[in-house]
């Protein structure tokens, strides 16, 4: 696995801030209205006030061979359909609208990640794949899937792009990561395993490569780049404003140096340039209805 793949620990601790006016931390507790999920993921509110949330889930009963990134001994994962899209009502009530693919590993898990709205139908990006997990992708891994009647139907895939084009150049991985709506009615994906910008028509499943991100400075080799310096982008999300402009958020990998993460501006010819610096762990984005761009950190390592 990549140093930068985006898998969620149990625990996570939010700070939420605008860009570029400044950094404001919410500091207030909140107020629970859900509960009873396996690594919560994303949300997403309808125009009547439905919540939907997705998770990550907890493997499942199907054990996998793989080797730790790390140590590189061989470790068991559990591979099952636990990760979960649940719509929670105005009044509370909470109902499974459909299941998906979980790898749980060690503390780790990879499932279900983003949701999105087009045109009263909900998508979302699901789970990863890289070699490691076998030679033949499982369904609705790597994937973006509808959600209706029940279930999770795939529309598209990352994983045969990655597989036979490699846009980075670096480790064979796919993770469809973060999700929103375009103004031009596509699906926009930031891919945290290939390290890439992704375009996805939902009508058809073609899935256009938009942007290829490069390398975070580093303090340390990272074998999986030919030892540089530096760091896997990872990108996480990807918002819009007002003009039609796209950003995308990067968390970065490993070793998660407080201030390397930062938001880019995706040009339409896929060059990037900064928009936000200096800030550390970025796993999303969102345009605020007064056009202010608001990010979320997922938390700060420290040797303390």
């Amino acid at each position: 696995m990549k140093d930068g793949s985006v898998f969620t620990t149990i625990a996570v601790v939010l700070t939420l801030f605008v860009a570029p006016v400044g950094v404001a931390s919410a500091e207030s507790q909140g107020v629970k209205v859900a509960e009873g999920f396996n690594s919560p993921q994303g949300v997403l509110v309808d125009a009547d006030g439905n919540l939907y949330v997705i998770d990550t889930g907890l493997g499942g009963d199907t054990k996998i061979e793989i080797p730790n990134p790390e140590t590189g001994e061989v470790e068991t994962a559990t591979f099952g359909e636990t990760a979960r899209v649940v719509r929670v009502a105005p009044d509370g009530r909470q109902e499974t609208l459909a299941t998906l693919p979980s790898v749980a590993f060690g503390e780790e898990s990879m499932g279900g990640a983003r949701l999105a709205l087009l045109n009263g139908h909900l998508y979302a990006t699901s789970g990863g794949w890289e070699p490691v997990f076998g030679a033949e992708r499982q369904p609705k891994m790597a994937a973006i899937v509808a959600i209706a009647n029940g279930a999770a139907t795939e529309i598209a895939e990352t994983w045969g792009t990655e597989k036979d084009t490699n846009p980075d150049g670096h480790v064979l991985e796919s993770h469809p990561y973060g999700l929103t709506v375009g103004p031009d009615g596509m699906l926009w994906v930031a891919d945290a395993g290939a390290n890439t910008l992704l375009k996805i028509d939902p009508d058809t499943g073609q899935v256009s490569i938009v942007a290829v991100f490069q390398g975070v400075p580093s303090p340390i080799p990272n074998p999986n780049r030919d030892e540089a310096l530096e760091s896997d982008p990872v990108p996480t999300a990807v918002a819009f404003d007002e003009a039609g402009n796209v950003y995308v958020s990067f968390l970065p990998g490993i070793p998660f140096l407080p201030g390397a993460a930062k938001v880019v501006r995706v040009a339409p010819d896929g060059t990037t340039s900064d928009f936000a610096t200096g800030l550390t762990m970025v796993t999303d984005l969102r345009t605020a209805p007064d056009g202010d761009l608001y990010a979320v950190q997922m938390g700060r390592f420290t040797q303390d």
